[in-house]
């Protein structure tokens, strides 16, 4: 007997995949990486939340399937009274249950009931446990349909496809219970960030296409790589054709592929060194500007990485303390959530320690902060104060005096306009003559992209 409400109003609904690839899934997963800073609790909260696939056809995520399962033991305990079960075991365990109902039980029914019942708070646990964990693994697909319905077993084997995609498709590696990121997906989630910056820079007027000017390029070395996003359009037909035939064989027509083209290699002009200082602090992450700056470190990461390799990018974060974050790492680096402080002194002295290691012409600074430096180090640890001491104003400002004496160049960008900042750029201007820009923080990568650009050519 099927005393299920669902059973009663779901239809047969054929199991199609929400995404044709692991690559249209990951481009759901990514933006929640970039806002959340951790790939586990992305996924946590896709698990929970559910998403929108491809088409926009949207999937219930595990907070859908509990909201079916309470409907379901709600539907039973408004509907069922067992005030006509006698005495016994069954009615000691009915009485566990806040029965409100008007039809009247029998034994037959009531165990059916109870055996529903036990059932649904066995769901609820496992489904309680997979929340926690954003792991499915252990949910009964089976168990599930019987008890909600075919529709509450498609939308876990859509997250369980998504999942398994993902992974296929190399974005996703497991360790045991957890997932890291694979190298794909970091090179991908760079690759949108530089997109997206590229696109704002057309949009702005400022020169996205005039910035990559053959007059940036050295002799031509003879060779040819793959074309990627971001490079010189510069292709080598001769090489590209090759390739498709190659691919396709000797057919007619060709078709050549965005994965046949080569361009020709050109020698860099200059080599630059280049640390981006990344405010990591509280206030980046309650006012919503640390993602934004994030993207433009992925992006910067990525454009070294395409079209300037023999350059140095290095990203120090600052909040208590600074401390070095690797490209790889940087898709899921995120705000301090929990210790107050600008330690833009230990940011500093990092960042000339990893600049005075190489052997450039150019070397520079950029720096992204929303606020003063409201902490310094002393003996090794790190001192705060809001507002902030006259020793942590001073201690900062001789850390910028030993970066000038060492040629480097401090650019600042900042993301809030307030009198105390301002007024401390106004400092730095006068011992560094390196320079202050204010942008709001959706225009952030427009301005820091091009000053990289353009730094990277001058002489020091």
């Amino acid at each position: 007997m099927n005393l299920s409400k669902t059973h009663l109003y779901s239809k047969k609904i054929e199991s199609q995949s929400a995404f044709e690839s692991g690559d249209s899934a990951f481009e759901v997963l990514a933006e929640q990486i970039l806002e959340i800073g951790d790939v586990n609790d992305a996924m946590r909260n896709l698990v929970q939340e559910g998403f929108t696939g491809q088409d926009d056809r949207p999937v219930g995520g595990l907070k859908d399937i509990v909201n079916r399962s309470q409907e379901e033991r709600r539907f039973l305990l408004e509907k069922y009274t067992y005030e006509k079960i006698p005495p016994g075991e069954l009615l000691e365990e009915l009485e566990n249950y806040p029965f409100v109902g008007s039809e009247s039980l029998t034994i037959e029914k009531g165990n059916d009931v109870l055996s529903m019942l036990k059932r649904l708070d066995k769901l609820d646990e496992a489904i309680k446990e997979a929340m926690k964990t954003g792991q499915l693994g252990e949910l009964d697909l089976d168990g599930v349909e019987d008890l909600l319905g075919k529709l509450a077993r498609i939308q876990l084997e859509e997250i369980l496809r998504m999942i398994s995609a993902l992974e296929e498709a190399g974005y996703l590696l497991k360790n045991r219970d957890r997932f890291k990121l694979g190298p794909k997906a970091v090179r991908e989630i760079a690759q949108d960030a530089m997109r997206e910056i590229f696109s704002q820079m057309k949009k702005g007027n400022l020169g996205a296409h005039d910035t990559f000017k053959k007059g940036d390029w050295g002799d031509l070395t003879g060779q040819t790589i793959p074309y990627e996003f971001g490079q010189s359009f510069e292709i080598n037909l001769q090489k590209s054709l090759f390739n498709t035939v190659v691919r396709e064989g000797p057919s007619i027509p060709l078709r050549i592929q965005s994965q046949d083209l080569e361009v020709n290699e050109h020698e860099h002009l200059t080599q630059s060194a280049t640390v981006l200082m990344l405010d990591q602090s509280r206030s980046m992450g309650m006012y919503g500007t640390f993602t934004a700056a994030k993207k433009v470190a992925l992006a910067l990461y990525w454009l070294v990485q395409t079209k300037f390799p023999r350059d140095k990018l290095f990203v120090v974060g600052f909040s208590d303390y600074g401390m070095t974050i690797e490209g790889k790492d940087l898709p899921e680096s995120t705000w301090n959530h929990w210790v107050a402080g600008t330690n833009m002194h230990h940011g500093l002295i990092l960042s000339r320690q990893l600049l005075a290691r190489q052997n450039v012409a150019n070397k520079q600074i950029l720096m992204v902060t929303d606020g003063e430096p409201t902490a310094h180090m002393e003996n090794g640890q790190a001192y705060f104060s809001y507002p902030p001491t006259p020793r942590t104003l001073e201690q900062t400002l001789k850390e910028v005096k030993r970066c000038t004496r060492e040629g480097i160049v401090i650019n600042t960008f900042m993301l809030e306009m307030n009198y105390f900042l301002m007024e401390f750029m106004d400092e730095m201007a006068k011992i560094n003559k390196g320079r202050s820009f204010y942008t709001k923080p959706d225009q952030l990568g427009r301005y820091m992209l091009v000053d990289y650009l353009e730094g990277r050519k001058r002489k020091v």
